[in-house]
């Protein structure tokens, strides 16, 4: 961190994770509507929930920051791609395969949590607010991990 982040870099970097809640939002939704498991869906849908909730703290920190948050999904986006990959899964019917989707789809969030949390010189209360995020989607990857195993 040489050099500091102008306000636009920082909410650029904060929509990023933005939309990479919503995809996620939406493929643990896809994922527990997919799953023949009733406790899996409960775990998808749980992740989920927790996604939005995410995506709401990030779309009320950006508007603190005097930024207008994305509200959609990034389709096209490399931060899309592992989501992508969790719809094609689904016509496999294998729930082993779909958990290993969302693995996949948490290492790509985690990814681009450490991204923002090591080039951006961000407020306390923004690091902090990312840091406990990262920490919940640290938790769900290694339980997709051990489920990966279970299957």
């Amino acid at each position: 961190m040489n050099v500091k982040e102008t306000r636009g870099e920082i909410l650029d970097g904060l929509n990023r994770l933005l939309t990479r809640n919503h995809d996620a939002e939406k493929g643990y939704q896809e994922a527990s509507e997919n799953v023949k498991d009733t406790e899996l869906k409960s775990l998808f849908l749980a992740q989920s929930r927790q996604r939005a909730e995410f995506a709401a703290e990030i779309e009320r920190e950006i508007r603190t920051l005097g930024g207008e948050p994305d509200n959609g999904t990034s389709l096209a986006a490399d931060l899309h791609r592992a989501w992508i990959n969790v719809k094609s899964t689904f016509s496999s019917d294998d729930d082993k395969a779909t958990v290993q989707e969302c693995q996949r789809g948490d290492q790509d969030a985690l990814e681009n949590y450490n991204s923002v949390l090591q080039e951006m010189d961000l407020a306390a209360s923004t690091r902090e607010l990312l840091l406990r995020q990262k920490q919940s989607v640290e938790s769900a990857h290694a339980s997709m991990a051990r489920l990966a195993l279970v299957v």
